[in-house]
């Protein structure tokens, strides 16, 4: 079960946790637009994360989408957004395997 959901329209936000001992602080957050979203991935506290990239977007680096996280209104990338079923498959993956879900292609916001 997803440990915290939030839908408003076509607006979600839904977090994984993995949790699978006390220490363990890996989470993974969905955030959909419609029949769009993308994903983060944090390993712990202070990690900037992984966040997911559509490989297959050729558009112009400066398109945004809008979504909804933490009740706020963010404008991202288009080469962030993969399809809503694609983010759905990765949550259920994670609470599933506790793995990060190799079908998705990800940038490590660590890096510059």
């Amino acid at each position: 079960m997803f440990t915290n959901s939030w839908e408003n329209g076509k607006f979600k936000e839904i977090w994984v946790e993995s949790n699978e001992t006390e220490e363990d602080e890996r989470n993974m957050c969905g955030l959909i637009n419609g029949e769009c979203g993308w994903l983060n991935y944090y390993r712990g506290e202070g990690d900037a994360g992984l966040s997911s990239r559509n490989p297959e977007y050729s558009g112009a680096d400066d398109e945004m989408m809008e979504f909804i996280i933490n009740g706020e209104l963010n404008r991202y990338p288009l080469s962030y957004v993969i399809t809503a079923e694609k983010v759905m498959k990765a949550l259920d993956y994670f609470e599933k395997h506790h793995k990060i879900p190799p079908f998705i292609t990800w940038h490590d916001d660590n890096l510059p």
